[in-house]
C-alpha cells in the first residue's frame, strides 16, 4: 500500500501550542485500486521534542486499518518535516 497524497489540508483552531489539529483528504493505493477518504490527524510534540501523530479515519476502508494508519503517520511526519503543512 502506498500513500499518494494528502490534499485539502486545513488546520483547526487550537489554543494549545504543542498540539496541532488538521483535516484533509488522503489518496492511497490499495491492492487493485485507488481509494480516497477524509481523515483527521493531530500532531502533538512531547516535552522531549518527539512528535506523536494520532489519525482518525472519517470514511470507512475495506482494508486492514493498521498498515494504513502506519503509512499515513510516516507520510504526515515527512510532510511536517518538509514544512508542507499549514
Amino acid at each position: 500500500m502506498t500513500i499518494l497524497s494528502i490534499s485539502d489540508i486545513t488546520r483547526k483552531e487550537n489554543f494549545i501550542y504543542y498540539r496541532r489539529e488538521f483535516i484533509g483528504k488522503a489518496l492511497y493505493d490499495l491492492p487493485g485500486r485507488q481509494h480516497s477518504g477524509q481523515i483527521e490527524f493531530i500532531i502533538e510534540t512531547t516535552p522531549m521534542g518527539k512528535k506523536q501523530i494520532t489519525i482518525n479515519l472519517i470514511d470507512t476502508v475495506e482494508y486492514p486499518v493498521l498498515p494504513l494508519i502506519h503509512s499515513l503517520k510516516d507520510f504526515i511526519l515527512n510532510m511536517d518535516n518538509d514544512g508542507k503543512l499549514p
